[in-house]
């Protein structure tokens, strides 16, 4: 694994944290950015008695550059997990957040100069924005998802596609891949069933968070292996249906497309 990672929490960034604190890599630090200190602190009580020789936490918000500093200075690997399953007109979570933690590189790499380290990101994206893996939808479906989530998808969009001109403009800033899966379920379920890579799918419709999470850090563990491309993870265990959420968003997608 890395010496040092940071990851943004949400219920995908929490999937990583406890894959990380499950398998304790022995050279890994944790740099944890979180917009409330004390919720992370409620879901993972022992998280600060762990055998790991360095946890920080930085509380703040993705627009608070000092903090993401903090966060991101020396990080190996970025866990960036920050995006809306809300689909509304002009959500702009997933690219506000990857323009901040790009501007916060660039803020590094120019105070840093040679003794800068290139980190890897592994940002969250999703299996509808991989050609590859949305030629392999049924049509019906996939022109559905599509209707329903557009809003998400058009702002995911536009982060994974800033983030990969960042990297095209400065290759030495930061190199990463993109997870791509698609319905995720159980977000408050810990038990991982098993799952693998894939670049060229196909990909099961449904994944469990622990999964994905572990899928994560396997990614960042066969960085070199992935760098520039889009991962899929699919389940290879049996996926408990939580379809309430998703359900959920599906309706809010909707009626951000009729009534905006």
């Amino acid at each position: 694994m890395c010496p040092s990672s940071v990851i943004v929490t949400g219920s995908t960034g929490s999937a990583v944290l406890r894959y990380l604190l499950e398998v304790l890599p022995t050279d890994l630090t944790l740099n944890i950015f979180v917009r409330n200190e004390d919720k992370l602190l409620k879901a993972f009580p022992g998280l600060l008695s762990t055998k790991l020789p360095t946890i920080k936490i930085v509380q703040g918000n993705p627009s608070d550059q000092e903090a993401l500093l903090r966060a991101l200075e020396n990080a190996a690997v970025i866990f960036q997990c920050i995006a809306t399953n809300a689909s509304k007109p002009g959500v702009s979570v997933a690219y506000d957040t990857v323009c901040s933690v790009t501007d916060a590189l660039d803020v590094l790499q120019s105070g840093q100069k040679e003794k800068y380290r290139t980190p890897f990101i592994v940002q969250v994206r999703a299996a509808p924005l991989n050609p590859t893996f949305a030629a392999q939808e049924p049509w019906l479906m996939s022109t559905f998802i599509h209707f329903a989530l557009y809003h998400t998808y058009a702002d995911t969009d536009r982060a994974c596609k800033y983030l990969a001109s960042m990297h095209d403009k400065t290759p030495a800033l930061l190199d990463y891949a993109f997870v791509d899966t698609f319905a995720v379920f159980d977000a408050e379920g810990t038990t991982r069933t098993g799952h693998e890579l894939t670049l060229t799918g196909p990909l099961p419709h449904a994944i469990s968070y622990a999964d994905v999470g572990a899928g994560f850090c396997e990614i960042a563990e066969r960085r070199e292996e992935f760098k520039g491309k889009g991962v899929g993870v699919r389940a290879t265990g049996k996926v408990k249906a939580t379809p309430g959420a998703n359900m959920y968003y599906l309706a809010v997608g909707i009626k951000g497309r009729l009534l905006g």
